[in-house]
């Protein structure tokens, strides 16, 4: 697989500002495509995908945890330039316990809990790949399409309730996975470098 660069997600984000390692699901930024043609068997037109987030659940004090769980589920479809493209529905729940940034001390932790939902545009690109059966890799991106319905609570600042709830309308994600050849039996994959588990049909 290529080399990317990561960027946080807002869980990710959130559980950097308590000085936790950012190990839950990653945005990338993706370099430019291969030169030359990718050569296997015929990929499919269309492909149902659903991506579920494997981040690490983070105990807190007074009971509360970092962590929490999102689903990102739809079509891709096929452009004429080889690409894949489709309309997303993405739901979460975001917990986050602990310091942040405008904390003075360990005494100060809060917790607060995010709900959102909404439609986000996932597109992706295909790259060679050794260990996929078709020989190719999806890598895809996904961004917030519209207004996502956020509900954000809990003791935190309200500015820091306001910097997730703006990380959570804005980042853009992403995660690379093998693309089974058409006609191919569902494949389900944990993707360990990206923190979510995919399945594609």
């Amino acid at each position: 697989m290529t080399t990317s660069r990561f960027h946080p997600t807002a869980a990710a984000v959130a559980l950097l500002l308590a000085g936790v390692p950012p190990i839950a699901a990653q945005a990338i930024a993706y370099g430019e495509p291969p030169p030359n043609p990718i050569r296997g068997p015929a990929l499919a037109e269309r492909y149902q995908v659903r991506l579920t987030s494997a981040w690490p659940q983070l105990p807190g004090a007074a009971g509360c945890a970092s962590g929490g769980h999102e689903t990102v589920e739809g079509t891709l479809t096929r452009s004429e330039g080889g690409e894949y493209a489709g309309s997303f529905r993405r739901t979460t729940h975001l917990l986050f316990c602990g310091t942040h940034g405008g904390q003075r001390a360990e005494g100060d932790a809060c917790s607060l809990v995010l709900h959102g939902e909404g439609l986000v545009a996932m597109r992706g690109r295909v790259v060679a790949d050794d260990g996929s059966p078709s020989g190719r890799a999806l890598q895809a991106t996904w961004t917030p399409d519209g207004e996502p319905a956020v509900r954000v609570a809990g003791a935190c600042a309200a500015d820091f309730k306001e910097s997730v709830e703006r990380m959570y309308r804005s980042v853009r994600h992403g995660a690379e996975f093998a693309l089974p050849g058409a006609g191919a039996a569902p494949r389900t994959e944990r993707l360990e470098d990206y923190a979510w588990v995919v399945e594609v049909r």
